[in-house]
């Protein structure tokens, strides 16, 4: 075992587009001695658990990051890199074993050591727990502690996004403190956890924002800012506001519709880049009139993605022809699809053949007044309805809600989303497969499972790419979900605040570390 992986090349095609906007100093008064950054988390309003294992909204891994570490994490070039580990090392059969960094200090002073990754990892992988990122680890046959700074994580053959899953990104696996977690109970460890990370939660105020405060025995050296005040902002537009205003120092988030305005303002920098998210229509396929295929194809040619593009994102992004997003330029198809344009005489046609009327379907389309969200739906419901003659309605909620309902299969169409890193399967199995955690749509394909099961178990990284591509191609056949559009990602930050790296996954608080008043 010396072929020993210290960086690792993950993701192809990340081609970010420049950072934008003025670098000068703000014309505000400095604040150079400030020893609190206020970075707020716009166009959301609800954190409901800190806890990594039970994370799943973006805003709970936007804090976590700076909270938890991995035994991996990606560079600044999207490479994978050691994080808690200082050396991993490939195993025959699947697997590999990992000697962590010594000395690695948790928030309450005691040491990492292998046991408490065990404890993480099977802790994520009991049934009990009910993860919603188990399925990371699903191939994960055992955790074993080899000695105190050392263990070894067996698979069931091959797996080849074990170390992505293993990264400081939306994955569950950060490590946890196994003695806090035992001594704490799981409720009150979600909300104050115990981890190894740049800063720790020192206070949650629910719906209103939460504190961090530096770490000082960080294994990295402690950060520069010795508070982190996170306010939760639920309209991106406030939060634009308040970083003009001084009130905060930088956003998690902005409205595409200010991009090309405050680009021109030089108190503020503008960071965009085209993001690995995609956007749909997630459609109930268990429920009418979603279980009719024609319905969905007919539905999914009924509006224009173009316009979606320009009036949601004011162009501040593609539009999307499938689920997997252009950045995974090795698995994305550039063949054009049938039923993925705006064809009126063609959804007509195709809605002829369906078992329901459209004057017949009366359903409400699910979304949040957070934003473009809002429009999002609005627009596909007027569009749909001008084409089809259907009497669809927008049924606005808030985020926690849409998300609950969605979880539940409680809806029959709403907008919805996803972030993932740099893996196809977050995509493709995730969202695609039969037990995929975000298959909310309850869509069902054994040639889909079959080929994103191969595609696990692929580590070529030339041949991958043909599994996810035809399962993906089959889904979108079949319309699984309807495909709009990706967007483009962006941050805000004052014009002197420096060391805030920018990654196509929209990471947040993992910067925190490295940032400081220039």
């Amino acid at each position: 075992m010396t072929n020993q992986i210290s960086r690792r090349r993950v993701l192809q095609g990340i081609s970010a587009l420049p950072l934008a906007g003025s670098f000068s100093l703000s014309p505000r008064a400095a604040l150079a001695q400030s020893t609190t950054l206020t970075a707020a988390i716009t166009g959301y309003n609800v954190i409901n658990s800190l806890d990594p294992a039970k994370a799943s909204l973006i805003p709970e891994f936007y804090v976590i990051w700076g909270v938890f570490n991995g035994l991996m994490t990606f560079d600044d070039e999207m490479n994978i890199v050691p994080d808690l580990a200082e050396t991993v090392t490939p195993l025959e059969g699947g697997g590999y074993e990992f000697t962590l960094k010594p000395g690695v200090k948790f928030h309450d002073g005691s040491e990492l050591t292998a046991e408490d990754v065990k404890f993480t990892f099977d802790r994520v992988m009991a049934a009990e727990t009910a993860s919603p990122n188990a399925g990371k680890l699903a191939k994960v046959k055992s955790v074993e502690v080899v000695d105190p700074l050392t263990l070894r994580i067996l698979t069931d053959g091959p797996y080849a996004p074990l170390l992505t899953f293993l990264t400081n990104a939306r994955t569950g696996t950060q490590i946890i403190s196994k003695a806090a977690f035992e001594s704490m109970g799981e409720e009150a460890y979600s909300r104050m956890p115990v981890g190894t990370g740049a800063y720790k939660v020192t206070d949650w105020r629910s719906g209103e924002g939460l504190t961090l405060t530096a770490h000082s025995e960080y294994f990295e050296g402690a950060p520069t800012f010795e508070t982190i005040e996170v306010p939760l902002i639920a309209e991106e537009a406030s939060g634009v506001t308040a970083l003009q205003g001084g009130q905060i120092d930088m956003t998690s988030t902005a409205p595409a519709a200010d991009v090309s305005v405050l680009m021109k303002d030089d108190a503020i920098k503008v960071l965009r880049q085209p993001g690995l998210n995609t956007r749909f229509i997630s459609v109930n396929l268990r429920k009418a009139p979603f279980d009719d295929i024609h319905v969905r194809r007919a539905f999914s040619m009924a509006f224009q993605r173009e316009a979606m593009v320009q009036a949601v994102i004011f162009g501040e992004g593609v539009t999307a022809q499938g689920l997997l997003p252009p950045q995974l330029a090795a698995y994305y198809s550039e063949e054009p699809r049938p039923y993925m344009s705006y064809d009126p005489e063609a959804a007509k046609a195709e809605m002829a053949k369906a078992k329901y009327k459209p004057e017949e379907i009366e359903i409400g389309v699910i979304t949040w007044s957070g934003g473009w969200w809002k429009r999002f739906a609005e627009i596909f419901v007027a569009q749909v309805n001008q084409t089809l003659g259907t009497k669809l309605t927008v049924e606005v909620t808030d985020a926690n809600t849409a998300y609950a309902r969605q979880k539940s299969g409680d809806f029959e169409a709403g907008v919805w989303g996803w972030l993932g890193m740099v893996d196809a399967d977050e995509y493709v199995g995730d969202i695609l497969t039969t037990t995929g955690w975000r298959n909310f749509q309850g869509y069902s394909n054994p040639e889909v499972d079959a080929l994103a099961a191969q595609g696990l178990a692929e580590t070529d990284p030339a041949k991958r790419p043909d599994f996810y591509k035809k399962a993906e191609a089959i889904a979108m056949e079949e319309m699984a979900v309807i495909p709009c559009f990706c967007s483009n990602i962006h941050n805000l930050l004052r014009a002197d605040l420096e060391g805030f790296v920018q990654r196509p996954y929209s990471n947040f608080a993992d910067q925190f570390r490295s940032m400081k008043l220039g």
